[in-house]
C-alpha cells in the first residue's frame, strides 16, 4: 500500500524539505495551475475499520480518533499515521449539515411569507406556533420509539416543512374570518367568541382530518419498498408522516385555544378591508373565475390536452435507479491480466498514481495492490485500488454578510466561491487518463456507490452481464462476444470481463478402480494430500505475547515437481503403503484461474458504468445488440442463458414495486375523498387535481434538465423536442416525488369542493356561478397561503442540486415545486369549471339555480 497526499499551500510559501516538491511556483516565482505542496508517504499499512450495523458512525469516528491520537504520541518520529484517507464521517456530516440547513431556511422563509400574505402579527403567531411544536412532538417520537436523526429523516422534515403550518393557517384563517363576520354584525346578533371559535373551527375540522389521513396513506407505499431504496426512502417517509400526524394534533388542540386567546379581541376584526395582497389577489381571481365559469367546457378541455402532451413525455424521458451522490471521494480500481508479478503490478500502479496526482482537484491518493486472504474481498496482485480524495469544488463564503446571504433563495448563491471543477468532470477527466494504459481495465466510482452496486448485483460497477452455463470455454467465448457488442454503445465507459483466463496447473485424477482396490476413496485421496500441499496446523508456538500457527506441508520443490508427488506414499485402511503414482496420475496442465458460480451455476460477468447518457437507454440498447447473443447461446447443448443485473434491475423492480402499491393508495385515497364529500362525484372532481400536478411537475423536470446548446448543433429541427426531453432522467427519487404529490394536492381540492358544499347546505345558497365564486374567493387566502409556505419551504432542497445529502431529495422537491405551482394555480380554474358541470348533487332539470345562472 502506497499513500501520497497534496496540501493546499500559499503560493510564498517555500520548503526545505529535500523529499517534498513544491508545486505552487515555478522558477520565476509564478503561480501554477496546482497550488499543492506533495507530500509521499511511500510503502505503508492500511487499516480498515468496519463498524457493527447499529452503531454510530459519528460517535466510533470520534473515538477512533481518540485511539490514533494516543498510539501517535508513542511512535517513532518517522512514522505518521494518516487518518483521512476515506472516512464515511465525512460525507455523513456534510450531508446532515446540509439538510439541517435546508429545515432552518425552510422554516425562516415560511414565516417570512406567512407574516406578509396574513397581514397581521396575532393571526401569524397563531398559526406560526404550530411549526416548533410539530417539530418538538416529533422529535420526541423520534426518541420513544429510538429513531435517530439523519440525512433521510431529516429529509423528511425539511420536505414538510412548509406543510407543518397548512392545518393551523386552514384553522386559523377560518376561525379570524368567521369573528370578522361576527364583529360586524349588530351588537344583538352578535355571538359569544367561544362560540364563534368552536363553531368556525368545526366548520374546516373534517376537511383537515381527511385532508391529512390522505397524504399519510399516500406516502405508505414508500414502506413497501425492498432493499437499498426501501432503507433509503422509508427513514423519510416515517419522518414526514409523524411530523404531518403531530401538526394535526397541534392544530386540533393547540392552535384553536391559542386563537382564543389572541383573536376575540383582536382591534382588526372591526376592519372591513382584508390585508392589500389578499384584496388584489381576490380581485384578479374574480375576474379569473367569472371568464372560466362562462365558458367551463373550453378550459378543461384546454387543460386537458396541456395535460395530455406533458403525460405523453414521460416515456421519452431517461431512467436511473438514484442520482448520483457527491462523496467528496473516489475508488478507482486497476485490473491487469492474472498473473501479473506484485512487481509489474506496482510499476503500473505507479505510473497511474503519478498521473492521478497531476490533477489539480485532487487531494490525495492512496493505493492498495492486492487483498489478503482473509480480507473482505480478496484479491490478487494484479488488483490495485486507489482511494483518491477530491479537494472540496464549493465552499462558504466567511463573514456575518455572507452567512445572512445564504438563507436568502438566490441571493445565497453569491455566499459561495467555486474552485476547481465539479466532481463529474474530474472523475470523467481521471478516465480520460488513465484508461489507455495497456493491458489495465479500470473502473472508477465512489466508495458508497461501490458497495451499493455490489449489493444488488455482486459486481462493483453500474451494470452487469453475466453469461450462465455449463462449460467455461462456451462462457468464454459468450462474454467476448459481449464484450464487442457493448463496446459500440455510447455512454459505456469501463467496460471489462471479469478476469478469468488459462493458467498452469497441476491437476490430480485419481484412478478410480486401482484406488478402490486399495480401499480410497478419491475423498481419501484428496484428504490424505492436503497435509502435504496445503498444510495443517497442528501445533501453535507462542513467542511472548504472540502466537503463530504451526503448519506442516512439504517443502516447495516437492510442491511444485510432478515427479516427486507422484512418489508420495499413501497409508490405505488396511495399514500397506502405495506410492500416489498407483492410485492417481499428476498431469501439468492449464485450468481457470478462478472459478465463479451463483445460483449453483458457473457465470462469466461483464459489467460496465454509464458516463453521459442514463442509465435506462443504454441498458435496453445493450439488450437489443445483445438479442443474437442469447439466440445462439439457446442454440447450444445445455442450459445457457444471459442475466442483467445491477442499478437499472433495482430500478425496474423499486418502480414496479412502488407504483403498484400507490395503486393501492389511490383507491383507499378515493374511499376517503368519497366518505369526506359524500359523493363519488365530488371525489372525482378532487383526483382531477392530481394530472394537474402532474404537469407543473413535468414542465419544472423539463427547465431544470434543459441539454445544453451545443445538442442541438447539427440536428434537425423537428428532433429538437425529443433531445430536450431525453435530458430528463427520472430516478426513483422523481417518482417517489411523484406519487406523494398525490396526497398533497389533494387538500386543495378538499378545501374548496367541501366549502361549495358548506355555502350550499349551511347557508342556504342556491347552486351556481354566485356560489362557485364565493366560496373560491373565501378559500383563496388558505389556499393560498398553505401553498407558498410549502413552497418557500422546498426552496432551500431546490438550490441544493449536487450538496451531500440533498441529491437523494433534490430531484423529489423539483417534482414537488413544479407539481403545486401547477395544482395551485390551475385548481382555482378547473376544480370551480369541474363543479360546475358536474358538482350539483342533484339532477340538471331539478337543479335550484341562482338568477345570475
Amino acid at each position: 500500500m502506497n499513500y501520497a497526499i497534496n496540501q493546499p499551500i500559499e503560493y510564498s510559501q517555500t520548503s526545505t524539505n529535500t523529499e517534498s516538491t513544491i508545486l505552487g511556483q515555478d522558477s520565476t516565482n509564478k503561480p501554477l495551475s496546482k497550488p499543492y505542496l506533495e507530500l509521499r508517504g511511500g510503502m505503508a499499512v492500511m487499516l480498515t475499520v468496519q463498524k457493527q450495523p447499529e452503531a454510530d458512525t459519528i460517535k466510533l469516528d470520534q473515538k477512533i480518533d481518540q485511539v490514533l491520537g494516543s498510539l501517535d504520541k508513542e511512535l517513532p518520529d518517522d512514522v505518521r499515521i494518516e487518518s483521512e484517507v476515506f472516512r464515511q464521517s465525512h460525507f455523513i456530516e456534510a450531508a446532515v449539515d446540509n439538510v439541517s440547513e435546508a429545515v432552518r431556511d425552510g422554516a425562516i422563509w415560511v414565516v417570512v411569507i406567512l407574516f406578509l400574505l396574513m397581514g397581521n402579527f396575532r393571526t401569524s403567531v397563531s398559526s406560526l406556533t404550530s411549526m416548533p411544536l410539530s417539530i418538538l412532538l416529533t422529535v420526541i417520537v423520534f426518541y420513544s420509539l429510538g429513531i435517530t436523526i439523519n440525512t433521510m429523516t431529516l429529509g423528511g422534515i425539511a420536505v414538510a416543512i412548509g406543510d407543518l403550518v397548512d392545518d393551523s393557517i386552514v384553522d386559523v384563517e377560518n376561525i379570524y374570518r368567521r369573528l370578522r363576520e361576527n364583529k360586524q354584525l349588530p351588537i344583538a346578533e352578535q355571538k359569544p367568541s367561544i362560540e364563534v371559535i368552536f363553531h368556525a373551527s368545526s366548520e374546516i375540522r373534517n376537511s383537515i382530518v381527511y385532508a391529512t389521513l390522505i397524504v399519510v396513506l399516500v406516502v405508505l407505499p414508500l414502506f413497501m419498498m425492498s432493499g437499498i431504496e426501501g432503507r433509503l426512502f422509508a427513514p423519510l417517509g416515517i419522518a414526514y408522516i409523524v411530523a404531518l400526524l403531530c401538526s394535526l394534533v397541534v392544530s386540533l388542540t393547540f392552535t384553536p385555544v391559542l386563537a382564543s386567546f389572541l383573536l376575540p379581541r383582536a382591534p382588526f376584526l372591526s376592519n372591513k378591508r382584508e390585508p392589500l395582497i389578499m384584496r388584489w389577489l381576490k380581485m384578479g381571481d374574480e375576474r379569473l373565475l367569472r371568464w372560466t365559469l362562462n365558458r367551463p367546457r373550453s378550459v378543461l378541455i384546454g387543460v386537458g390536452v396541456l395535460v395530455a402532451i406533458s403525460c405523453s413525455t414521460l416515456p421519452w424521458m431517461g431512467g436511473e435507479f438514484l442520482p448520483p451522490f457527491n462523496e467528496g471521494t473516489a475508488t478507482i480500481n486497476l485490473r491487469l491480466e492474472p498473473g501479473t508479478s506484485l512487481s509489474e503490478s506496482q510499476r503500473i500502479a505507479s505510473r497511474v498514481e503519478s498521473l492521478l496526482l497531476e490533477v489539480p482537484e485532487i487531494l490525495s491518493v492512496a493505493r492498495r495492490t492486492g487483498r489478503a486472504e482473509l480480507d473482505e474481498h480478496a484479491e490478487g496482485v494484479n488488483n490495485t485500488e486507489f482511494e483518491v480524495r477530491f479537494a472540496p469544488h464549493k465552499t462558504e463564503k466567511k463573514g456575518w454578510y455572507n452567512t445572512v446571504l445564504r438563507a436568502i433563495p438566490i441571493a445565497h448563491l453569491w455566499s459561495f466561491e467555486y474552485q476547481g471543477r465539479p466532481q463529474e468532470t474530474v472523475i470523467a477527466d481521471l478516465r480520460d487518463r488513465i484508461s489507455s494504459i495497456p493491458g489495465a481495465a479500470v473502473n472508477i466510482g465512489q466508495p458508497i456507490s461501490h458497495r451499493l452496486d455490489h449489493m444488488m448485483s455482486g459486481i462493483r460497477a453500474q451494470i452487469a452481464v453475466k453469461v450462465f452455463g455449463p462449460d467455461l470455454r462456451e462462457l468464454r467465448t459468450a462474454a467476448y462476444d459481449v464484450q464487442a457488442r457493448i463496446q459500440e454503445i455510447e455512454g459505456v465507459v469501463d467496460l471489462q470481463i471479469e478476469p478469468q483466463i488459462e493458467i498452469s496447473q497441476l491437476q490430480m485424477r485419481v484412478k478410480r478402480e486401482e484406488a478402490s482396490r486399495y480401499g480410497l476413496a478419491p475423498g481419501d485421496v484428496a484428504e490424505i494430500l492436503e497435509t502435504a500441499f496445503k498444510g495443517t496446523v497442528v501445533s501453535q508456538v507462542i513467542d511472548e505475547d504472540k502466537y503463530f500457527g504451526l503448519v506442516v506441508w512439504y517443502d516447495e520443490e516437492a510442491r511444485l515437481d510432478p515427479n516427486v508427488i507422484e512418489e508420495t506414499i499413501l497409508e490405505t485402511p488396511s495399514g500397506a503403503k502405495v506410492a500416489l503414482s498407483q492410485v492417481a496420475e499428476i498431469l501439468d496442465t492449464t485450468g481457470p484461474n478462478v472459478l465463479n458460480r451463483e445460483h449453483v451455476q458457473r457465470r462469466v460477468a461483464v459489467f460496465c458504468n454509464v458516463q453521459g447518457r442514463d442509465l435506462a437507454s443504454v441498458v435496453r440498447e445493450i439488450k437489443a445488440s445483445l438479442q443474437p447473443v442469447e439466440l445462439s447461446l439457446q442454440e447450444l447443448p445445455g442450459e445457457y442463458y444471459l442475466d442483467y443485473s445491477g442499478q437499472f434491475e433495482a430500478q425496474q423492480q423499486a418502480t414496479f414495486r412502488l407504483w403498484g402499491f400507490a395503486a393501492l393508495s389511490l383507491v383507499g385515497v378515493y374511499l376517503l375523498l368519497m366518505k369526506a364529500l359524500g359523493s363519488q362525484r365530488s371525489a372525482l372532481q378532487v383526483v382531477a387535481n392530481v394530472p394537474l400536478a402532474a404537469l407543473g411537475a413535468i414542465v419544472a423536470l423539463l427547465i431544470v434538465n434543459r441539454p445544453e446548446a451545443k445538442a442541438f448543433v447539427d440536428q434537425p429541427w423537428y428532433q429538437w423536442p425529443g433531445i430536450w426531453i431525453q435530458a430528463t432522467h427520472l430516478s426513483l427519487a422523481h417518482w417517489v416525488g411523484f406519487i406523494t404529490l398525490i396526497g398533497i394536492v389533494s387538500r386543495n381540492g378538499i378545501m374548496m369542493i367541501s366549502h361549495y358544499q358548506h355555502l350550499m347546505e349551511v347557508d342556504g345558497m342556491p347552486f351556481g356561478k354566485e356560489m362557485i365564486i364565493r366560496g373560491s374567493l373565501e378559500r383563496l387566502a388558505p389556499v393560498m397561503m398553505t401553498a407558498m409556505t410549502s413552497f418557500v419551504g422546498l426552496i432551500p432542497l431546490l438550490f441544493g442540486y449536487g450538496e451531500p445529502g440533498k441529491e437523494i431529495l433534490y430531484p423529489l422537491s423539483v417534482v414537488l415545486f413544479g407539481g403545486m405551482i401547477a395544482s395551485t394555480a390551475l385548481d382555482q380554474i378547473v376544480t370551480p369549471a369541474l363543479f360546475y358541470l358536474f358538482g350539483s348533487a342533484q339532477p340538471a332539470s331539478n337543479r335550484t339555480m341562482s338568477p345570475n345562472d
